[in-house]
């Protein structure tokens, strides 16, 4: 998911009320309703810091166009965003449109929130990049919008490839093995990875399994986990499991990887501690905020080794962060705000301006910086990495982990993945 990293508060006791409309003004075409109406008030929550200097510019530009709708945007700190949506559409008072977070398909097939396929019309949604629209469909539905797309890359030094005579990025996994050693043998460290956070192990284990088996799909099912023919504990992701195993075992990574977090990992690689540093096209914002002016205007880019030679480059894509309508609240005033909203002009900016990725084709390509360019050009083919199956998500980033420290073998992380699975979903 978007944004793995402590963010600033906000006060939820501050939060306004809602505008209610008369039962009986509700079932009036939407014309009619604001003709006897005041202008509606929209609210939006979402913990999309990216954007905290967008939302306000674009909160303005729509209010002094629009005298019959008007916005107002809310981004809350990431640990708390999530307890306050649940309990706001728990208590059915939840804001009109929202970043459903881990609940995107949850809450579409409670009804909750809407189909957007029905209430947005093809035309609009057919301009997203399907892998933005699959991870948030369930069967003919689709209940979120990508906000911020996202792929997954390996960022570089130039001039640690340079010192350690390295002339090009590895194409396989087996080349990046080989380089390290190179690395190593020069002093330097091959592969900053942060793996206390057990996020960014999930997040590049299940691509993995798309690249052992050419298949998209397969990690969708294995979320689901209806089909009895599909199991976490089955040989692609045993395969998968054991890239991993084999990468620690190299000696690619750091001492103590899994001691390592976030902040850890960014400011060795910053400082020039690391060739490589694995992670998603939100890092590019993070080193032009955080990292030597130097380091910012030289590091590189370059696409997941494959899994052997000739195949292709799965990585990680789809949207890290999403847009969903609530059903309770103003549906119709929602649905015209973000059409607006994703006019293709005015979103390239607010992701550009945020040095972020679109999840539209129109909006890819106006893309700017050349990093970003570069991992969006990926959407096309990355794979899923993103799980929203009831206890997916901490069985496998715990699995993972284990195999990243050591104490489990693939084959055990596989049985311990699909045995805490199964545990959760029989509860």
């Amino acid at each position: 998911m978007s944004l793995k990293k402590g963010l600033s508060r906000r006060d939820f006791l501050k939060i306004a009320g809602f505008s209610v409309v008369p039962l009986a003004v509700q079932h009036l075409p939407l014309f009619q309703r604001r003709a006897l109406a005041q202008a509606v008030e929209l609210s939006m929550w979402t913990w999309y810091i990216e954007q905290e200097d967008e939302f306000p510019r674009l909160d303005e530009e729509f209010n002094a166009t629009h005298d019959d709708i008007k916005i107002q945007n809310r981004i809350y700190g990431l640990t708390e965003y999530l307890p306050v949506l649940e309990s706001a559409i728990a208590g059915g008072v939840g804001p009109d449109i929202l970043g459903p977070h881990v609940h995107a398909i949850e809450y579409g097939l409670a009804g909750q929130t809407v189909d957007l396929n029905a209430a947005m019309g093809e035309a609009f949604m057919s301009q997203f990049f399907p892998p933005t629209r699959r991870q948030f469909a369930a069967g003919d539905a689709q209940y979120a919008l990508g906000w911020m797309a996202q792929t997954f890359g390996f960022f570089s030094n130039p001039a640690l490839f340079d010192q350690a005579g390295v002339a090009a990025p590895p194409e396989t996994w087996d080349e990046l093995i080989e380089i390290s050693d190179i690395f190593k043998g020069k002093g330097i460290l091959p592969w900053v990875f942060n793996e206390s956070d057990k996020w960014l192990g999930a997040d590049f284990f299940l691509p993995l399994i798309t690249q052992a088996t050419d298949d998209p799909n397969l990690v969708y099912a294995l979320d689901e986990h209806t089909d009895p023919a599909v199991s976490w504990n089955s040989e692609p992701v045993i395969a998968a499991l054991g890239l991993i195993d084999r990468l620690v075992k190299a000696g690619v990574f750091q001492e103590g990887v899994v001691g390592t977090n976030w902040d850890q990992a960014t400011a060795l690689f910053y400082s020039g501690g690391s060739a490589m540093f694995f992670a998603g096209s939100w890092v590019p914002q993070g080193i032009v905020q955080n990292a030597p002016p130097e380091f910012a205007s030289s590091y590189r880019v370059f696409k997941t080794p494959a899994w052997a030679p000739g195949k292709t480059h799965w990585t990680g894509n789809q949207a890290g962060a999403a847009l969903a309508v609530n059903a309770k609240g103003q549906v119709d005033a929602a649905v015209e705000y973000l059409k607006w909203l994703y006019e293709p002009d005015r979103y390239a900016t607010a992701m550009n301006n945020s040095l972020s990725m679109p999840s539209t084709e129109a909006a890819a390509e106006l893309v700017n910086d050349p990093i970003m360019k570069e991992m969006t050009s990926w959407l096309p083919e990355g794979a899923p990495h993103i799980l929203f199956g009831a206890g997916s998500w901490d069985a496998v980033s715990n699995a993972v982990q284990g195999v990243f420290a050591q104490t489990l073998t693939p084959e055990q992380a596989a049985e311990q993945m699909e045995n805490d699975v199964v545990a959760v979903r029989s509860r």
